[in-house]
């Protein structure tokens, strides 16, 4: 909005027009998976999109729209306006109004090129759109949208500085022939060399995106990370696809019970909120649980579990779980049989063994019968009064369920509480909500039970035996001591809600779980990559130097004692591979631009004579330096450039014979 080198002269508008068709690109990629993460307006982007469309076409068209610095400023005072009622009054928050904000001077800039130095700024306000965007995108297709930027930006940037040398427009094919495909493969894998050890050597936090508003991830970890959960966090929670973590065994887990993971215990109840009191034992106003867990007997399967920990960090346990073993760190054991990992956030692994004997949940902690909501206490009596044992009382509740109530992720709301619309009125709920009432219905008739959370079945993974858990196999269920035994499994949510313990596959599925299978290994690898992992990684390619020096050695001695049947195998082995890279190479080498290839080596020979040749220096420069040691040697150069340039920025590619030609007149200058 404010003039830039207001005494610099406007572009053409053919220059003009160029320099939008080079940017329109990057800026019509950058915003976009804003679109998904919830850091702008859909609306703002979708109107930005479309305006920008239309600056493009009128631009390929011919007709470039050309906005007045009067018009703009005019713009650019009303959107300010705009902008603090915005920020005041909606309170958007910070990440919305700067993204706002940088979409419109973006399109500002793009509509209204006058100078070179606008084209820069709107270059900029390209890359920080793409800083938006990369800050609230944590899933692994990110890796794609980088990969676009890259091209599309290195292309944009070289374009950009071919178009500093012009005073016009130049022809479309210069640009289109800068740079070329093997400069842009060359640039981004020097790129990601250097940035790989960096990413490497560097510690990072576990999370280090921002994470926009109202996103369902953010339901999954209110869902998962405090010690008070409420009733409605299931329903948004389920809906995410968010990997909770990853499972081994050995041998395979041998039934779906074995898939039923506990998390957390929770016993007090309060107008839809769950909280936990690790400390309790015998509840007051009720006959004491058994405190059993699992009784020790033979191990039937060893679980190695990769979770992404959020908030304090409770781990996914299967019944009968004993002699829990973390990779690093240590975890706890609570009173009321929750485990717990030191560290609050990122991933960790951890191992359990499974043991042979009637599983049972471990701690003594139970809902007090005192705190039942009266509503539910008398609902319990009404179904459930005519029977004393606590089996039937749990059958009957279940058969209740399943006849009169619908599973939903969206659950009606009413007034009051939760727990008691949902017995009352809606009948409809999730999983947490069947379960919240079948234990304070059990409770109120004397039964010690508490709610429980964690995961059900999940998913096989793709390229290994592991099985992958998500947020949509998070599920809710009761624990009950129906016979003084130790708390048992009850779960009284109907079937169609319970996850299904692993899901059918078909082709397109089987691709579906090798995108989750990297996606999870660029949370626990990527993502998660801490400075324990650093070290880990440092001492694991130690290991493997000293392992080759081994083995090296190994073969030294067996050279010195004679050729033995192995170490033959091993040279002939060493020799094939050698040969094929070189072979591989030397392919590559042939397939490259000839004409560039004679070009650069007559750069190089003019200074070795000791000229003075820059990155900047135009081949017509260097057929005159040549020329001015012999005429000879000015003919072969021209001959030379005059090939380079109809190649590199004609698109007429030499024939064989033209490019022997060009060879063979190196040779020559080499001698002159």
């Amino acid at each position: 909005m404010v003039r830039f080198l207001t005494g610099s002269r406007s572009m053409p508008p053919a220059l003009s027009r160029a320099y939008l068709l080079v940017l329109a690109p990057a800026a019509f990629l950058a915003p976009l998976p804003l679109l998904w993460t919830g850091g702008a307006s859909r609306r703002a982007i979708v109107l930005y999109e479309l305006l920008l469309a239309a600056l493009w076409w009128r631009a390929r068209s011919g007709r470039p729209v050309r906005v007045s610095d009067a018009v703009m400023n005019l713009a650019g005072l009303a959107y300010l306006v705009w902008l603090a009622f915005s920020t005041v009054t909606l309170r958007s928050g910070l990440l919305s109004s700067v993204a706002h904000l940088l979409l419109f001077t973006g399109l500002a800039k793009l509509a209204s090129l006058k100078r070179p130095s606008e084209a820069r700024l709107a270059l900029l306000v390209v890359f920080l759109l793409t800083l938006a965007s990369a800050s609230t995108a944590t899933h692994v297709s990110s890796l794609l949208y980088f990969a676009a930027m890259a091209v599309i930006g290195f292309r944009a940037l070289a374009r950009l500085a071919v178009l500093a040398d012009f005073d016009d427009a130049p022809p479309d094919r210069v640009l289109g022939s800068v740079p070329t495909g093997g400069l842009t493969a060359l640039a981004l894998a020097g790129g990601v060399l250097g940035a790989a050890p960096l990413f490497l050597l560097l510690p990072r936090l576990h999370g280090p995106f921002a994470l926009t508003p109202f996103r369902l991830d953010d339901a999954v970890g209110r869902a998962l990370a405090s010690d008070r959960v409420e009733l409605d966090s299931f329903g948004a929670a389920k809906q995410s696809d968010r990997v909770i973590l990853r499972l081994e065994s050995d041998p395979p887990l041998a039934n779906a019970e074995m898939l039923r993971l506990r998390e957390a215990v929770f016993t007090d109840y309060l107008d839809g909120v769950w909280t936990r009191d690790p400390r309790v034992g015998v509840r007051r106003g009720d006959r004491p649980a058994h405190g059993g867990g699992t009784p020790a007997g033979p191990r039937v399967a060893a679980v190695t579990v990769d979770l992404n920990v959020v908030g304090q960090g409770f781990l996914f346990l299967p019944y009968g779980s004993g002699n829990v073993r973390l990779e690093r760190g240590r975890a706890m054991e609570l009173p009321d049989g929750v485990m717990q990992v030191a560290s609050g956030r990122g991933p960790v692994r951890y191992g359990t063994d499974v043991l042979r004997g009637r599983p049972r949940g471990s701690g003594r902690g139970a809902i007090a019968s005192v705190d039942v909501p009266g509503e539910v206490q008398k609902y319990a009596f009404e179904l459930t009064g005519d029977l004393t044992d606590p089996r039937a009382i749990a059958r009957r509740i279940e058969a209740h369920f399943a006849k009169n109530f619908v599973y939903t992720l969206d659950p009606p709301r009413g007034s009051g509480d939760p727990l008691v619309n949902f017995l009352l009125r809606s009948k409809a709920g999730h999983c947490e909500y069947f379960a919240s009432a079948a234990a304070m219905m059990l409770a109120a008739r004397g039964i010690p039970a508490r709610l429980v959370t964690g995961s059900f079945g999940g998913e096989e993974g793709f390229l290994s035996r592991s099985v992958v858990v998500r947020a949509q196999n998070l599920h809710a269920w009761v624990e009950a001591d129906f016979d003084g035994t130790g708390f048992q499994v009850f779960d009284p949510t109907p079937p169609g809600g319970i996850p299904p313990v692993l899901r059918p596959y078909s082709l397109l599925s089987r691709i579906t779980a090798l995108g989750r299978e990297v996606e999870f290994f660029y949370d626990r690898h990527v993502l998660g990559f801490d400075s324990g992992d650093q070290s880990v990684a440092v001492e694991s390619a130690r290991d493997s130097i000293v392992a080759a020096a081994g083995r090296f050695l190994a073969l030294r001695d067996s050279l010195r004692e004679g050729f033995s049947a192995p170490a033959a195998a091993g040279l002939l082995a060493a020799g094939a591979t050698g040969w094929l890279l070189w072979s591989l190479l030397r392919r590559g080498l042939d397939r490259r631009d000839t004409a560039t290839s004679v070009y650069m080596g007559l750069r190089r020979l003019a200074m070795r004579r000791g000229d003075r040749v820059f990155p900047w220096t135009p081949p017509a420069e260097i057929v005159r330096l040549f020329a001015a040691r012999s005429e000879e040697a000015g003919r072969e150069a021209g001959a030379v450039v005059e090939t380079y340039c109809a190649s590199a920025f004609g698109g007429i590619r030499p024939d064989r014979e033209t490019e022997r030609d060009l060879e063979r007149r190196l040779r020559r200058l080499r001698k002159i």
